[in-house]
This record gives structure tokens, C-alpha cells and sequence, in this order.
């Protein structure tokens, strides 16, 4: 093999060498640059998107935050306009159910005063004929006419004694 031959290393060295430099000149000049730009590039757009992510999730937690906080305050308002709207309403059932009060009062009152007065008419409507069948049970009963201003007498003090 003519490679392993030390007559022919010193020229194999040489070119070695030669090669070499002309590999790393072409490589070093015209094709590391483009793939250190795209590199460069790609470096530059994944840092760009990170922080354009977290600037996004910061907006978003911020963003989050303002939506919980003013739903909390939208829960708040509606508790307390619920009990507002509870209260009036209780307020106004309240006077509703002493004016419904009042009324079945006087109606009570009214219609006991008209018993009473139809009660006195019909005692007194009734006063002569409970005077002679008074008259007529203590003659059967004692088998004696009794007198009939002392029936209408007792019969009087019974009706006054009853009011």
C-alpha cells in the first residue's frame, strides 16, 4: 500500500495540510456564515417568542385577575341588591299585613256591633211573644196565672243582666 510507504509521507503531510486550509478557508467563508445567521435567527426568534409568551401569560394572569375581581364585585352587588329587594319587600309585606290587620278589625268590629243590634231587635221583637209563653209555662207549671207586669219585670232584669 502506497498510503503506509515513509517515502511518500512528507508529500501526503503537504497536501494533508493543503487540503485542510482550503476546506476550512471554504467552510469558514462561505458556508459557516449562512448557517451561523440562520442559527442566529433562530436563536433570536425563539427568544422573541418567549418573551412574547410570558408578556402574554403575564396579560393573561392580569387579565384573569381583573375578571375574578370584578366578578366578585358583580357578586357582591347582586347579594346586596338581593337583600335590599328582600328587605322592601318584607317591609311592604309587613305594612300590608298590619293594614290587612286593621281592616279585618273594623270588619269584626262592624260585624259584631250588627249582631248585637239584630240580637236587641229580635229579643225585643220577641219580648211579647216570650212574655206570654213565659206566662203560659209558669201557669202549667204551678197551675197559677201569674202576673204579667212581674213576668215582663223579670224578663227585663234577665235581658239586662245578660248584656
Amino acid at each position: 500500500m502506497p498510503q503506509l510507504d515513509p517515502t511518500w509521507f512528507a508529500s501526503q503531510l503537504f497536501w494533508l495540510v493543503v487540503c485542510f486550509f482550503a476546506l476550512y478557508i471554504i467552510l469558514s467563508r462561505f458556508v459557516l456564515p449562512p448557517l451561523q445567521d440562520v442559527m442566529a435567527r433562530r436563536l433570536s426568534t425563539v427568544e422573541d417568542d418567549i418573551s412574547q409568551a410570558q408578556s402574554l401569560k403575564s396579560q393573561a394572569e392580569h387579565a384573569r385577575s381583573d375578571y375574578e375581581r370584578t366578578l366578585a364585585d358583580a357578586r357582591e352587588r347582586a347579594q346586596a341588591v338581593m337583600n335590599d329587594t328582600a328587605d322592601s319587600y318584607k317591609k311592604k309585606s309587613e305594612i300590608a299585613a298590619k293594614e290587612m290587620d286593621r281592616q279585618i278589625e273594623l270588619k269584626l268590629a262592624d260585624a259584631s256591633r250588627r249582631i248585637a243590634a239584630k240580637k236587641e231587635e229580635m229579643i225585643e221583637a220577641l219580648a211579647p211573644t216570650m212574655g206570654e209563653l213565659t206566662s203560659l209555662i209558669f201557669e202549667k207549671l204551678m197551675q197559677k196565672t201569674p202576673n204579667t207586669d212581674q213576668v215582663n219585670r223579670v224578663l227585663n232584669e234577665l235581658h239586662k243582666s245578660r248584656r
